[in-house]
């Protein structure tokens, strides 16, 4: 199973892109879309680490996610694999 956001290929999600990268995440161009995953059971992605501002972050999940929500705040956004 696989964890994934996926995120419009524009450059305003290029900073979490660089971030999901950094934190180990592959990335997938599909379609219009980039395809952030991992294999890993849970993932924390951190907002001050994207230096992106509060709306852009809260547009992030609009491209869909295969996983589940723990939370996501101004801060952070934590994502963990749906139970098979």
């Amino acid at each position: 199973m696989t964890l994934a956001v996926y995120v419009l290929d524009v450059p305003e999600f290029e900073p979490v892109v660089h971030t999901a990268e950094a934190a180990g995440m592959a990335v997938r161009r599909t379609g219009d879309y980039l395809e952030l995953s991992t294999t890993e059971q849970e993932i924390v992605l951190r907002r001050e680490e994207t230096g992106m501002r509060t709306a852009l972050w809260h547009a992030l999940l609009t491209g869909g996610l295969d996983g589940r929500i723990v939370s996501f705040t101004p801060d952070t956004l934590h994502l963990v694999q749906e139970a098979a």
